[in-house]
């Protein structure tokens, strides 16, 4: 009976870890904005004035979710 305890709690704890290594990945690419997203799927440009100023700074538009940080 305390090998099922053991092993069960083994099982959750790596699911756990595979979820956070797979947010951790999806979050490199999450400094962008929703909307800068899809238009770069379509291969164009986000047509907002907010994402075009920030792009002109060289930075990722804030005000449509994505993080005030610098291109890479």
């Amino acid at each position: 009976m305390k090998s099922i305890r053991i092993l069960s709690v083994l099982v959750i704890a790596s699911f756990l870890s595979a979820a956070f290594v797979r947010a951790e990945e999806a979050n490199k690419e999450g400094t962008k904005a929703g909307c800068c997203v899809k238009a770069e799927k379509k291969g164009e440009k986000c047509s907002h004035e907010c994402c075009e100023a920030a792009a002109k700074d060289g930075k990722n538009c804030e005000k449509c979710g994505g993080k005030n940080e610098p291109k890479k």
